[in-house]
């Protein structure tokens, strides 16, 4: 047993958002598989960690889309035309030869005139410029007189029944999907996340122990122990404790030291001195799909979207 091997420092991943969290994991990933003699002796501890990355990877992306469904896209055409309609018929009448619909087709346009009005819009730029359009003209006592006058009154309400219809599909679409896809990308994180303590554990007992004969475990360590530090500062900024203990040269750290991600109460002080449900306690605010913070520093897929919104 080498007493002196080194260790691969710990870093409590529960403390992490969502997009550290991936970015993280991916980096662990690249950084060992450039040592095939380590992740060949990790053997299924290690594709399992892979999987379980990939799987986090790909429900997460999935997570970020748009709820685009076949019924929204139906909704969408419908809406299009009914806008396109209305349109038309008062281009068309201004140029009536009665004055009373010329004027009061003139006055409407007027007010469209205020609006971005395009079918090429994306989704919900154009909902609210028509809802904003016809809110103002319901709202004004001459644009209502107007409607009536030309008889556009009718295409008016078309074209408001179909785009408060297709809002209410994209409301109920995004709110299911983003109830789903919130409880599946947090089961794929935990999945990753206890796949991950695996490796370390298994990765620092095997340095310990010299197992297989022959296999240098040094260099991936250092280079591991690297990118831990780049990501403790990392939450360093966001004022997120993740402990100080590390396994270092002659350490033994296994992945149970304070910050290594273990359940406040569990026998270990996680982030070395912060008392479990104080200002620290793993997951006040960051849990796997609860408030997650996108974009934080070196996480990956942007900060646009988060699941635990």
């Amino acid at each position: 047993m080498n007493i002196n091997a080194k260790q691969m420092t710990s870093i409590d991943v529960t403390r992490m958002d969502m997009t550290t969290a991936l970015g993280y994991f991916g980096q662990i990933k690249d950084i060992m598989t450039q040592d095939a003699q380590v992740t060949g002796a990790l053997g299924t501890v290690w594709t399992t960690f892979t999987a379980a990355y990939a799987a986090f990877d790909a429900t997460y992306a999935q997570a970020r889309k748009s709820a685009q469904t076949e019924d929204i896209a139906t909704l969408d055409t419908a809406r299009d035309q009914a806008l396109s309609a209305y349109l038309s018929a008062l281009k068309s009448m201004q140029s009536s030869p009665n004055a009373t619909k010329q004027q009061g087709a003139k006055y409407l346009m007027f007010i469209r005139d205020k609006y971005t009005l395009n079918a090429s819009d994306e989704y919900m730029k154009e909902t609210t410029s028509i809802q904003q359009m016809i809110q103002e003209i319901e709202g004004d006592a001459q644009a209502t007189a107007a409607l009536t006058s030309t008889g556009l009154d009718e295409w008016l309400t078309d074209l408001k029944a179909k785009n408060e219809a297709f809002l209410a599909k994209m409301n109920e679409r995004t709110a299911e999907q983003a109830g789903q896809q919130k409880g599946i990308v947090r089961e794929k994180r935990l999945q990753a996340e206890a796949a991950y303590k695996n490796v370390v554990k298994l990765l620092n007992a095997m340095a310990i122990c010299e197992v297989p004969a022959g296999v240098d475990y040094g260099p991936a360590i250092d280079h591991l122990n690297a990118e831990v530090e780049h990501y403790r500062q990392i939450l360093a900024r966001k004022g997120i404790s993740t402990g100080t203990n590390s396994g270092g040269d002659g350490g033994s750290d296994s992945g149970d030291t304070p910050g290594g991600g273990d359940t406040p109460g569990g026998g270990d002080n996680p982030g070395g001195g912060d008392t479990p449900g104080g200002g620290d306690n793993p997951g006040g605010g960051d849990t796997p799909g609860g408030g997650d913070n996108n974009g934080g520093g070196g996480g990956t897929g942007g900060g646009s979207f988060d699941v635990g919104s």
